[in-house]
């Protein structure tokens, strides 16, 4: 009988950064281009809201603009930070320190994404104050959440089949250099 040793398959440094550099690159680009989206869209508000002071439109109907404009704003903010974090990354930080930062990048859940928790709240609070598009609270809320939470699943699956392997190999590395730092007896 013979045993099947599986073993796990070395990281390689060359091949990991590479990959990084490819990733941070693509988000880079989609980040600058979602920026660019949320500006514009900041921009619609602050016609419409401006078109709705001098009609005299309900101040309900304001309000609720102005929370569409405040998460736009907020949406538009974040993605510029998105964008300069994965556009400028330092590569010439020492290996240790380097890999550390990456894996943060692509951890999916970070503290920065309260601000955007608090822009899909502004938006939730945009749309129930804009009752003319005929739903009462009770299905605002049902739609709106259920389109959040559908929209979360389907990103952490795509971080999991896109993002996780290169925050998984970051990890493998750290460790193994941690490993060897402790071996040599290293202290952080």
């Amino acid at each position: 009988m013979t045993m099947n040793n599986e073993q796990v398959e070395p990281v390689n440094l060359d091949k990991l950064i590479s990959n990084l550099k490819k990733e941070d690159e693509q988000y880079a680009g989609l980040s600058k281009r979602m920026q660019y989206l949320y500006w514009i869209m900041s921009l619609i508000f602050i016609f419409v809201i401006v078109i709705q002071i001098f009609g005299k439109v309900h101040v309900v109907y304001i309000i609720g603009n102005i929370c569409f404009l405040f998460a736009m704003l907020i949406f538009g903010l974040l993605f510029k930070y998105y964008y300069r974090e994965y556009k400028y990354v330092d590569y010439s930080q020492p290996t240790l320190v380097m890999l550390k930062k990456a894996a943060y990048r692509y951890k999916p859940f970070q503290l920065k994404t309260l601000w955007a928790v608090l822009s899909l709240l502004l938006v939730d609070a945009g749309l129930s104050l804009n009752t003319s598009l005929g739903f009462n609270f009770i299905w605002i809320q049902v739609f709106y959440l259920g389109i959040v939470v559908l929209s979360a699943i389907i990103g952490l699956l795509i971080w999991r089949a896109r993002y996780k392997p290169v925050r998984d190999a970051a990890l493998s590395l750290i460790r193994e250099i941690d490993g060897e730092n402790n071996d040599r007896g290293f202290k952080h």
